[in-house]
């Protein structure tokens, strides 16, 4: 399995992506890297590990990529197991961050990457800012506790084009009704709805990764395309990463029913009626592109009193989501209060209004 370390080019340690300079820096002798430079290492890596390749693949050692597998670390030696989807992982005995590019070839190459902007100490800040916002979490839970567990990773999605050729013919109804003294009217007005024409939907966004709560991620998107850069395996250096698990065959009809959708949508609010009868839509949706690309999500999965919780940060956005427990005890108390207060209220009333 091919792996590669990216290394310091001043001191020799390992290099990872900085959110906040939008670069590379060396923690070690603080050496930074642009990406134009990274760009020029990265060929030069690619170029040694083709010759690497070329070898395993001689000799017979390039074993399948489809399963956990175990890796040497290029930083200290250490034998490692990665899971059977993860295109990045870290040394558990020097830390190092470590890319598997045989992860990333073919089919599992992304297209686009949003690097992130959002670094581990804004995501934790986050957490704590969003449990201080809650009035029943347990006063024995603690941000600080679980600042530990906070993982950067990049999530696999699809962006997808669907083009749309229009062919949509209905009979528009239109139903008013008023009051007129005792008396209700109902006026009913038909339309013939014809509608013919070009349309497309574009970046249609869908999460290819199965092995993650679908609530938790809907909850802190959108991401702003804008930012998109061309795939560049160096912005995944000190971070997690996986590649996709549903795949584009699976998603591409999901993006043609939400095409669908939009579409009959955008007709029925153009007309101003309220139903349709005798309708022949010959409407066609087609897909005009399909690229994988990677966006960057802080991920925290923590335990408390045995059930699980989840928590995620956007890693462009810093818009947060997730769950937290609650204090049966405080729940109870605010709950006795409020039966208190509305008994002393109902007391008052009566007391001034009989």
């Amino acid at each position: 399995m091919s792996v590669e370390s990216y290394k310091c080019s001043g001191c020799g340690a390992p290099i990872s992506f900085n959110p906040k300079i939008g670069g590379f820096k060396c923690v070690y002798c603080g050496k930074t890297c642009t990406e134009e430079e990274l760009a020029t290492f990265l060929e030069q890596t690619e170029a040694k590990n083709e010759q690497k390749r070329k070898h395993a693949a001689a000799s017979g050692t390039d074993a399948s990529d489809d399963e956990v597998m175990q890796y040497t670390c290029p930083s200290c030696g250490a034998e490692v197991v990665v899971g059977d989807t993860a295109a990045t992982s870290f040394c558990y005995y020097c830390h190092s961050p470590v890319i598997i590019e045989s992860r990333l070839r073919g089919d599992f190459k992304p297209d686009k990457i949003i690097p992130f902007k959002i670094d581990k100490k804004d995501a934790v800040e986050k957490f704590s800012e969003w449990i201080k916002g809650k009035r029943y979490v347990p006063s024995d839970f603690t941000a600080k506790a679980q600042d530990a567990n906070i993982v950067g990773m990049y999530l696999p999605y699809w962006d997808i084009d669907v083009a749309v050729n229009v062919d949509y013919h209905a009979t528009g109804i239109k139903r008013t009704t008023w009051q007129q003294g005792d008396n209700e009217y109902t006026k009913t007005d038909e339309y013939q709805i014809d509608r013919t024409g070009k349309l497309s939907y574009n970046n249609m966004r869908e999460l290819a990764f199965s092995k993650i709560n679908q609530d938790l991620i809907n909850g802190i998107n959108p991401y702003n395309a804008a930012d998109e850069k061309k795939f560049s395996s160096g912005y995944l250096s000190g971070f997690q990463s996986e590649r996709y698990t549903v795949g584009r065959e699976f998603i591409t009809p999901v993006a043609q029913n939400r095409a669908k959708s939009y579409t009959i949508s955008d007709i029925h609010n153009s007309t101003g009626c309220n139903t349709f009868a005798n309708v022949r839509d010959n409407t066609t949706y087609s897909i005009d592109d399909v690229r994988y690309t990677l966006l960057p999500t802080w991920v925290l999965n923590y335990k408390y009193k045995g059930k699980d919780y989840q928590f995620a940060v956007n890693g462009q956005t810093g818009k947060s989501y997730g769950d937290l427990p609650v204090s049966n005890g405080k729940l109870l108390v605010h709950s006795l209060a409020l039966g208190v207060l509305v008994a002393l209220l109902a007391v008052l009333g009566g007391l001034f209004l009989w």
